[in-house]
């Protein structure tokens, strides 16, 4: 947000024999600068970055089982450069393998927790979940159709769409994602 120029952002991750999951990783930000891209800024992070996503101006990252949201910012030493800065974060996922926005909202599709519905509060600098699908589905690919509306394809090869119920007359059921295809 603020800055005209064209970043390209890459995930990435350390793979070491010993480790079950990735304990560390990088998110690096390339420029686009005289046809050749260019680090602009790199940092490190506590785990495999399995996605990024841009999201109201910022950097949407999902870590290993963590959701952090990055915003871009001159860095205190160098004016001319920028960093990525952690604003808030998410936790509470097996692997948050896939992700989604659309406006405030963000969906994600975990290994083994199937869908969540989670939205960012800029007003209070938070990410919360809001509902969530409670059947067992090992994720292979989230989408939003629209605000409250999202499809997600499962590894059995099936896809399934969920709705949230804004309307319900319990918190319960506000938290439950209803399925509603199959």
């Amino acid at each position: 947000e603020g800055d005209a120029t064209e970043y390209f952002c890459v995930g990435t991750a350390f793979c070491l024999p010993t480790e079950m999951e990735p304990t560390s990783g990088r998110i690096l930000v390339f420029a686009v600068r005289d046809r050749a891209l260019v680090l602009a800024a790199e940092r490190e992070v506590k785990g495999a970055v399995y996605n990024l996503s841009a999201m109201a101006g910022r950097l949407l990252a999902g870590i290993n089982s963590k959701l952090e949201l990055f915003r871009w910012a001159p860095r205190e030493d160098d004016d001319a450069a920028h960093a990525l800065v952690g604003e808030c974060g998410h936790r509470g996922h097996i692997l948050a393998l896939y992700v989604a926005t659309r406006g405030h909202y963000i969906v994600v599709g975990d290994l083994m927790k199937s869908v969540s519905l989670l939205m960012y509060r800029p007003e209070e600098n938070a990410i919360v979940e809001c509902a969530r699908d409670f059947n067992a589905n090992w994720m292979s690919a989230v989408e939003a159709l629209d605000e409250d509306t999202f499809v997600g394809a499962e590894n059995s090869y099936n896809l399934f769409t969920v709705r949230r119920n804004a309307d319900a007359g319990t918190d319960e059921e506000r938290q439950r994602l209803e399925t509603v295809g199959e």
